[in-house]
């Protein structure tokens, strides 16, 4: 079972979503599609994604085509994502090189705090 919330953190201007349990390919589509969704409501471009308490089960091309799958469920180059993970794996680091190579300001961390900081830097 995959779930997650969005919350709409005001005094920071960030969205903070928290995840947990096994995320697929199609579970990610729609969990992204809120996110995106939920940035245009708020107008938030800043994103903090807690997935420490997520297990990714994905496999090399989906972590290789993330970033066009994402821009077509309403992921925009303008968002600054932090992604928080219990541990960093040659998963999340390719995923997130994929994700800069292709233009996104996208971050991985494993402690939320340093996540922040990157966050609230402009």
């Amino acid at each position: 079972m995959f779930e997650w919330t969005i919350e709409y953190l005001a005094d920071e201007n960030i969205l903070y979503l928290k995840s947990r349990g096994i995320m697929d390919n199609s579970s990610a589509n729609v969990m992204v599609r809120a996110l995106a969704d939920t940035a245009v409501e708020y107008e938030c471009l800043t994103h903090l994604v807690d997935h420490r308490e997520t297990t990714l089960a994905l496999g090399f091309l989906d972590y290789f085509n993330r970033p066009a799958i994402n821009q077509k469920l309403g992921v925009s180059r303008s968002f600054k994502t932090a992604m928080v993970f219990a541990q960093l794996t040659e998963n999340t680091i390719f995923m997130e090189t994929v994700f800069r190579n292709r233009g996104y300001n996208l971050r991985h961390f494993t402690d939320i705090d340093e996540a922040r900081v990157w966050l609230m830097q402009k």
